[in-house]
């Protein structure tokens, strides 16, 4: 039978370390174990303890500490060993969607965690040929050229060097109404593809 590896302190080094992640968000965010106790709703002693690795945890009570960071409960877990080391995306987590014409469309789905990153090429005077909607939310990046962002049917102009984020529940498409090339990158909560 295989055996999960162990850290330097001999615990499964595939478990989060949920008294470490706390304590570096809360030492991150600078903020005392009092403020995070009254916020919570946990007593102070028990915080304490949970960061010393000397008593576990309720999902409950982990999900009221990520919700004050926060973090949903999977964001708050992801920062784990797992990630420690890059992973390389290959060719099985990239799509090519095709948007319409002159718009190039790729999106990476990211392992271990619910996102996909989609870098977009617009041509001048391009457009994304349907509107889409799905869960999650989605941030969108304008790296070069103007972009409009229409979104429940308003249009949003967006330049080079500014950034967005919207509910992606609400129907949404990007349009390039300019004379030179466009490029946006976002981030997509949740799997689209």
């Amino acid at each position: 039978m295989k055996r999960a590896p162990k850290d330097a302190g001999g615990k499964n080094a595939s478990v989060p370390d949920v008294g470490k992640i706390l304590q570096r968000l809360r030492e991150q965010r600078n903020v005392t174990v009092r403020e995070l106790a009254a916020a919570s709703d946990l007593s102070e002693s028990f915080i304490r303890a949970v960061e010393r690795g000397e008593s576990d945890i309720s999902l409950g009570r982990l999900a009221r500490l990520a919700r004050f960071f926060e973090y949903d409960l999977g964001s708050f877990l992801g920062f784990t060993s797992h990630l420690s080391r890059p992973n390389f995306i290959g060719k099985e987590s990239r799509a090519t969607i095709n948007r319409g014409r002159g718009v190039k469309y790729e999106a990476l789905h990211l392992p271990g965690i619910d996102l996909d990153f989609v870098t977009v090429e617009l041509a001048p005077k391009s457009k994304f040929k349907d509107e889409m909607s799905h869960e999650g939310i989605d941030v969108v990046y304008v790296t070069q050229g103007e972009v409009v962002v229409v979104v429940d049917g308003i249009d949003y102009p967006m330049g080079e060097g500014e950034c967005c984020v919207f509910s992606a529940a609400y129907r949404h498409r990007v349009r390039n109404d300019s004379n030179r090339t466009a490029s946006i990158v976002s981030i997509t909560t949740g799997r689209m593809y």
